[in-house]
């Protein structure tokens, strides 16, 4: 098992630069293993883990599961992109699930204080890898030092990531890590934390998500609807194994991946940073008040009643919907993949349409490889349609008084409405309302020349 476990949220590729954003990150990780080697009698290989591999439209692996569920103390990387990260929210819950307690009470390493603020052992180190206002932090955060009186100036203002980056800091950074890697020892030689369950991973809530709502506070909802089969009502075809007790037990590549597409989706998007609402599609009567996918298994266009409820979502006004059709090349007496695609066409021909126009293909196969590769993209395409068609919302409360430069006074509230009121029809001598911030020849002015040309 590892020494530590190094969690931290990864940041995103904007794809003009083929360096890895994390790059400073690996190397504090490689820092502190070399650190925890030479303090202990660890393994090689067996100082710390670090998700390296996994990006956008992964989900879960076992080597993952079985590292935050085995190592002796977790290192959260606090950073403001930390905080909204469902995926460190469900590893913060799962490690915090491992209940722990004192080793040797009696003999605490350098009588280091292994407790949170309330007294409780814990084996959880955090460092900062980025400053995070105290108001802007999880309630369930709160409660565990990360601050203390051998950490410098420098580091509480700029970070690791602050420290690593300037040369000036060289020295903060290396004292730093230093210290970091000796209270990790500290923790790990006097606390235990007992062995959990790897598969709660598969279960686990996001730890820093506002309890009142599912979505984050920068609004990165999405909801996933699951239109297949159940036992109860299982569509005509192959694999019977394939549904369970409901439409979101769905797994269209089992045997070969035997997770429910649902939960491959929701993984998805909390890579993603959204935050995932799964729900069958038959419960998803109301708009989504966000962007939406809908997952959903063609053998269903054969049954009258589901191609009629279907054709409905597809005529209603929701351009924030992404539609994904997954096929499963294996199933060796299903239809083919642009037969498939012909019949979800004929159905849903303006879901269809758009997602062509934007080159997003709707029937996806032929594993489920291929439908992580493709699932990302689609979710970004809808979450930006949302924003594209979403209403700006005008504050409550009245609005700011006009200021005028000539009068020497602001208009009051009811000049202000008479104004808008008059204003489109000032020019009398023309047929098309006068924009108050161009001349007649359509160039902008800046505000001083307004205010100039106001009688």
């Amino acid at each position: 098992m590892p020494y530590f476990f190094l969690s931290y949220a990864h940041v995103p590729r904007d794809g003009s630069d083929e360096t890895d954003p994390d790059l400073w990150v690996h190397r504090l990780f490689r820092d502190l293993c070399v650190h925890i080697r030479n303090m202990t009698t660890v393994p090689a290989g067996s100082a710390g883990f670090m998700d390296r591999t996994m990006r956008a439209g992964q989900i879960w692996s076992q080597e993952l599961a079985e590292s935050l569920t085995t190592c002796r103390v977790f290192v959260p990387l606090y950073s403001p992109r930390y905080f909204i990260s469902p995926w460190c929210g469900r590893e913060w819950t799962v490690f915090g699930q491992r209940p722990a307690r004192y080793l040797r009470p009696d003999q605490l390493r350098d009588r280091s204080p292994v407790s949170d603020l309330r007294g409780r052992p814990t084996a959880v180190v955090p460092a900062v890898w980025a400053p995070v206002p105290e108001h802007r932090m999880p309630e369930c955060v709160k409660d565990v030092q990360y601050y203390g009186p051998e950490h410098t100036e420098r580091y509480k203002r700029f970070g690791l990531y602050g420290l690593a980056k300037l040369s000036s800091f060289r020295s903060d950074y290396q004292k730093a890590v230093l210290l970091l890697a000796q209270r990790i020892v500290d923790v790990g030689e006097s606390v235990v934390a007992e062995r959990g369950d790897p598969e709660a991973l598969d279960r686990a809530h996001d730890a820093f998500a506002p309890r009142t709502t599912a979505r984050s506070a920068t609004g990165r909802g999405l909801r996933i609807s699951v239109a297949a089969g159940s036992h109860a009502r299982p569509p005509a075809g192959p694999g019977p194994d394939r549904y369970g007790p409901t439409p979101l037990d769905w797994r269209p590549f089992h045997p070969a991946h035997p997770h429910p597409v649902g939960k491959l989706a929701s993984d998805i998007a909390a890579r993603l940073e959204f935050r995932p609402d799964v729900m069958e599609f038959d419960h998803a009567r109301a708009p989504a008040d966000g962007p939406e996918v809908l997952l959903l298994d063609h053998r269903l266009l054969r049954d009258p009643e589901h191609r009629a409820r279907l054709g409905e979502f597809d005529t209603r006004d929701r351009r924030a919907a992404g539609l994904v059709v997954p096929w499963n090349a294996a199933d060796s007496d299903d239809a083919a993949e642009h037969e498939v695609a012909a019949e979800v066409e004929a159905v849903l021909p303006e879901r269809t349409r758009r997602q062509r126009q934007a080159r997003h293909p709707v029937v996806i196969g032929p594993d489920h490889k291929a439908l992580g590769e493709h699932l990302p993209r689609v979710m970004q395409w809808a979450a930006t349609e949302y924003l594209r068609q979403a209403t700006p919302r005008t504050p409550p409360g009245e609005s700011i008084p006009r200021f005028r430069l000539g009068a020497g006074e602001t208009a009051t509230p009811a000049e202000q409405h008479t104004d808008q009121q008059t204003e489109p029809h000032a020019d009398h001598n023309t047929d098309q309302q006068t924009d108050p911030h161009t001349d007649q020849h359509g160039h902008c002015r800046d505000a001083g020349e307004e205010d100039r040309l106001e009688p």
